[in-house]
Formats: structure tokens, C-alpha cells, sequence
């Protein structure tokens, strides 16, 4: 029974010093993480906004970041992260860039885990290309679904999934565009 008490003993020192060592260390990283992920988000931001404008500046409205970019000081659009919860492994969300003349600049998978091969496609110029530059009063579902959107072949999962992703970023964008169009000072 002594023994029984000192291993319980020797063990709850041991949990103890490794928790508040881990505590320690979260602590430690916990803003040199959140920096880089914003940093990240930043540059995924920039990439898919028009070419030629200024560094993205983020601004929060209703609970969205947009990632706002101008040219010569005019709005030159937007970008954001769309979600939808109907990937083919789950949720899946894109950073969605969209220009001030009402269209899709490009996009960028942020989170998703689909089908190696398949719906993975959707990242692929195959899937992209067509869509970039469509205007975003357009019908944006596949054509199965009686869209104008070809799905990438056996990924109809993975297509429908980016195009709710870009339908609720659209929405959003629509939503905030007269207080992104501002200038910053007036906001």
C-alpha cells in the first residue's frame, strides 16, 4: 500500500512540473504564433487581390476582416476568407479577393481537407481559371446543380464547397462595400 501511495505521489509531481513547464511554453509562443499567422494571412491576402495595389489593410466590420487594398488611394478591393461547412472532409475555407468593378480577382484554399487527387483540384488552374474575372451577380453553382460552374470532374463535393466558399464571401463583401469604399479616415 506504501508503494502504491509513493508512485501516486512520484506521478503527480511529475504531471504537475510537465504542465506548468508546458503552460510555460505556451505562454512563450502563444504571440510570436498568432504574429506569424497574421503575417500569413497578410501575404495570402496580397495574392489574391488586384495586381498593382497597395500593401492590404485590414479592417473589421460586423465580424469580418477584410483585407482592404487601393491604387493611387481608391478602393481597389477586397479580400476575405469565405467558409463553407460541406467540404468533402469537412470544412473548408478560402481567402477570396474581389475587385471594386464587382468581380472574382482570384482565390487561395486556407483550410480544407479533400480528396488527394480529386478534390484537390479545385487549387488547380483547371478548376480556377474559369472562374477568374467572372462578374459576382453571376450564378456561382456547378451545372449540376443548375449553375454555370463546370465541377472538377469527381469532385462535385470539393466544387460545390470553393463555390459557397466565394458565394458567402461575395454576400459579406456586398454587404460591407460601402464602408470599405470609404477612404480609411472615414470609417
Amino acid at each position: 500500500m506504501n508503494d502504491t501511495i509513493r508512485l501516486i505521489l512520484v506521478l503527480t509531481v511529475i504531471c504537475s512540473i510537465s504542465s506548468a513547464l508546458l503552460a510555460a511554453v505556451y505562454r512563450q509562443t502563444q504571440a510570436p504564433i498568432e504574429a506569424t499567422l497574421r503575417q500569413r494571412t497578410l501575404r495570402t491576402a496580397a495574392t489574391v487581390l488586384p495586381c498593382g495595389s497597395d500593401t492590404p489593410t485590414p479592417v473589421e466590420l460586423d465580424g469580418t476582416t477584410f483585407y482592404v487594398a487601393r491604387q493611387g488611394g481608391a478602393f481597389a478591393g477586397a479580400a476575405l476568407e469565405g467558409h463553407s461547412a460541406n467540404g468533402y472532409g469537412g470544412d473548408m475555407v478560402l481567402m477570396v479577393g474581389l475587385s471594386a468593378d464587382g468581380k472574382l480577382v482570384n482565390f487561395k484554399k486556407l483550410v480544407g481537407s479533400e480528396t488527394p487527387g480529386l478534390g484537390t483540384k479545385i487549387d488547380t488552374d483547371l478548376f480556377r481559371k474559369p472562374l477568374l474575372g467572372r462578374s459576382l451577380k453571376a450564378n456561382w453553382t456547378v451545372r449540376k446543380d443548375g449553375g454555370e460552374v463546370d465541377a472538377v470532374t469527381a469532385a462535385t463535393i470539393s466544387s460545390r464547397a470553393a463555390l459557397e466558399c466565394i458565394r458567402d464571401a461575395i454576400a459579406r463583401f456586398e454587404k460591407a462595400l460601402p464602408s470599405l469604399t470609404a477612404a480609411p479616415s472615414d470609417r
